[in-house]
Formats: C-alpha cells, sequence, structure tokens
C-alpha cells in the first residue's frame, strides 16, 4: 500500500472521458481496449502488516484506485476467455457488472473529497453481491452444455481463480468502506488481536442454533485451546492473538461446522448417541503458525467420494434437501446443507493470506479439517490468481513432519 505502482495510467484521463461521452460506439472500443490494457498488467499483492500501517482512508482509496481496475479487468478477461460464454445470461450479468465497475473506477476522482470514490466503491461492493451465485449457475449450464469441455477440472480451476481475485477485490473494498464510515473500529475488517478460539465458540453457537431450529437437534462443540507460542499476546488459555480478519475465519468455521453438524445428526439415530460423538475443535498455534483441526465421528466421507467434496459442481447436500430430510421439517435446508460452494470457498478463503484447508477422512470413524493459517502479519501476504503473475497455493503437505 506504502508503495503504488508507477506505471499505472492515472485514475482519469480528460481526453478519453470526453471520447467516452461523445459517442457510444467509440466509448465502448475504448472500454474494451482499457480493460485489455489492464488485464495485461500484474496485480500488486498487499499483506495484512501493510494494510494495517495504512489505515487513513485517503491512503487506502489511493491504492485501490489503481489495484482495482487491474483486477476486475482480469477477471472481464477470464470470462471473456470462455467459449460461448455471451450465450450464457449469468456470465453476461456478471461480465456487465464487471465492466460497469471498472468504467466506473477509472473515471471517479477523489478530489477534492472521497465521496464520489466512495460512492462508486460502494456500488461496486452492491453490485457483487449475487456474483458466487450468478457464477455457480453459469458454470452448471456450461457443464451441462459440454460436459466434455467443461467438466469439473475446468469449472474448479475456472472459479478458484476467478473467485479467489473477487475475493481480494472485496477485503480491500470492504476495508476502505469500514475506515470512512467507522463500522468495524480504527483497524477496519481487520483485528489485529483475533482471538481464534472465540471466533470458533461464536461459530459454533450460531452454527447450533440452526442446527437445532432445522433438526431438532443439537451435538455438543467442544472447543479446545493449547499453544507453545511465547509472548504478551496470549489469551487467558495462552492461545496467541494474530492480525486476521474475523469474518473471513467466521465463514469457514461456520461451513466446516454446518458439514459436522449435519453429518452428525444423520449418522446418530437418537440423541443419547449424539450425546456420545461431540463435534472437537482444536485451536492451537506457535510463534509462527495458528493450527485448528475440527473433528467428527460421523462416519467419515467415503474413499470414492474423494476430492469432489472440493468441486464446485459436487454437493451431497442439495440431494439431501429435495430428498426429504431437512426439508421435510422447515422448508429452510439451505440454511445448515448450503448450496454445494461452501468448502471450496472456504478453501479459498484459506489460502486468500498464505494459508490452507484440508480434509482427511476416516471412512467409518469420521472426518477431521485442518486449518493452517499465517500468524505473523508480514507473512499474510494476499494471494491473487492472475495470469501474468506468479502465485501459489499452500496445502496439508507444506505442514506434515518431514515435508521437502
Amino acid at each position: 500500500l506504502t508503495t503504488l505502482p508507477l506505471l499505472l495510467p492515472p485514475p482519469l484521463q480528460l481526453p478519453w472521458q470526453t471520447r467516452w461521452r461523445s459517442a457510444a460506439s467509440t466509448a465502448q472500443q475504448e472500454v474494451h481496449e482499457e480493460v485489455a490494457r489492464f488485464a495485461e498488467m500484474e496485480p500488486h499483492p498487499t499483506s495484512l502488516e501493510d494494510i494495517l500501517a495504512c489505515l487513513e482512508p485517503w491512503r487506502v482509496a489511493k491504492f485501490i484506485h489503481t489495484e482495482m481496475p487491474i483486477r476486475f479487468a482480469e477477471r472481464i478477461r477470464l470470462i471473456s476467455n470462455i467459449p460461448g460464454w455471451e450465450e450464457i445470461s449469468e456470465l453476461v450479468t456478471v461480465h456487465d457488472l464487471h465492466l460497469k465497475a471498472f468504467r466506473n473506477l477509472r473515471l471517479v476522482e477523489r478530489h477534492p473529497t472521497l465521496d464520489e470514490f466512495t460512492a462508486v466503491v460502494k456500488g461496486a461492493m452492491r453490485d457483487q453481491e449475487e456474483v458466487v451465485r450468478l457464477m455457480a449457475e453459469a458454470m452448471h449450464k456450461l457443464q451441462e452444455r459440454d460436459p466434455q469441455q467443461f467438466g469439473p477440472a475446468f469449472v474448479d480451476r475456472f472459479l478458484d481463480s476467478f473467485l479467489l481475485n473477487r475475493f481480494g477485490s472485496n477485503v480491500l473494498m470492504s476495508q476502505y468502506l469500514a475506515l470512512v464510515n467507522l463500522t468495524h473500529g480504527p483497524t477496519g475488517i481487520v483485528d489485529p488481536q483475533c482471538n481464534p478460539a472465540k471466533v470458533c465458540r461464536e461459530a459454533a453457537k450460531a452454527v447450533l442454533d440452526v442446527c437445532e431450529e432445522v433438526t431438532g437437534r443439537r451435538p455438543d462443540i467442544l472447543v479446545e485451546t493449547y499453544s507453545s507460542a511465547k509472548g504478551v499476546d496470549l489469551d487467558f488459555n495462552g492461545v496467541p492473538r494474530f492480525s486476521y480478519i474475523p469474518g473471513a475465519l467466521r465463514y469457514v468455521m461456520c461451513e466446516l461446522l454446518k458439514n459436522s453438524c449435519r453429518a452428525t445428526v444423520e449418522a446418530c439415530a437418537s440423541d443419547a448417541e449424539i450425546e456420545q460423538k461431540p463435534v472437537r475443535v482444536i485451536v492451537c498455534a506457535d510463534d509462527h503458525r495458528v493450527a485448528i483441526c475440527t473433528s467428527d465421528q460421523a462416519g467419515g466421507i467415503p474413499f470414492e467420494v474423494g476430492s469432489h467434496v472440493w468441486s464446485y459442481l459436487y454437493s451431497t447436500a442439495r440431494k439431501n434437501a429435495t430428498a426429504g430430510g431437512f426439508k421435510a421439517r422447515t422448508g429452510r435446508a439451505d440454511e445448515l446443507a448450503g448450496f454445494g460452494v461452501g468448502l471450496p470457498i472456504s478453501r479459498l478463503y484459506a489460502r486468500y493470506l498464505g494459508g490452507s484447508l484440508d480434509l482427511i477422512s476416516l471412512p467409518g470413524y469420521g472426518t477431521h479439517a485442518y486449518l493452517f493459517l499465517p500468524r505473523l502479519s508480514s507473512q499474510q501476504v494476499e494471494v491473487v490468481p492472475d495470469r501474468d503473475a506468479h502465485f501459489r497455493y499452500h496445502t496439508l503437505g507444506d505442514y506434515a513432519l518431514g515435508h521437502h
């Protein structure tokens, strides 16, 4: 944030704006040329350390004013590269929303006040609200149209890149709006003293409330804390606090716990059996990382399912919801079961700042989910998928003992 890209064009170019307003056809061509030019630029990933060092709205505005067009242009390019995308209404809608945001960001000025810029950012965030649903529906339509070309491998790779790029954009824009509106305190959506155990307990309560309302049953969720870390940033149980985005961690934990609670309820024939099979959350850390293990005793995931749990095209929840089960009781199956994208999106949230999320299944026993997050803010650097930049995802293998 402190070092802005020097080669970017200025946010506003008056001759281009004048031409844009003078002729619609010329303007459209100008926009597409501008998008193509920005799509070829590399993004500039930032770290939580940099974000926490730039808490003045005008400084954040200066960065995202130059950075957001690059990221929006990359996502426009991703859509445009899909053969026949113009025939999928959801892709057209998302493409046009991104084009609108790109155009507005390129035209708006930050002077003499940030009011107009803030309005543009708010509009872009508002238009992004339905993007995940629209993209999921679009991928299903593509897959039905041509299963060979648009199978799970294509869909998962595409949505991983598209949605993680989008998530980073939303984080930075949300941080700016939080600082402008003072809605999350002086550090915005980032908490420099995030307590992971507290977030897990809050997520557990929220999930259990929904589980009880939807199924009539309330499994036990036990949160335990351990740590080998030293220093002053410890809670009363000795678990380190660390700089993080509590909202992102809460989302991941809610998704993991929803899956475990749903599986536990389905696997147990009585309340007495449920009491014997609590869901456990172990929060632990050292000086460099926070690790959270969520485990259940709901029978595990069959090996033949395997990596399908990370696919945007795979969902046991949708099948269970339509077959009866939770649906028959309240008609609100979606609140506990979700729409089949919760796990892959949770993994993107973990990956965003250099973390990882993996599942280990013990068929016949249960499932363990391992969430690893860097604790040092200097190491919590954005992963921004872009064709013109190098990036990599961390996995459980990076933390396995003896791994090389």
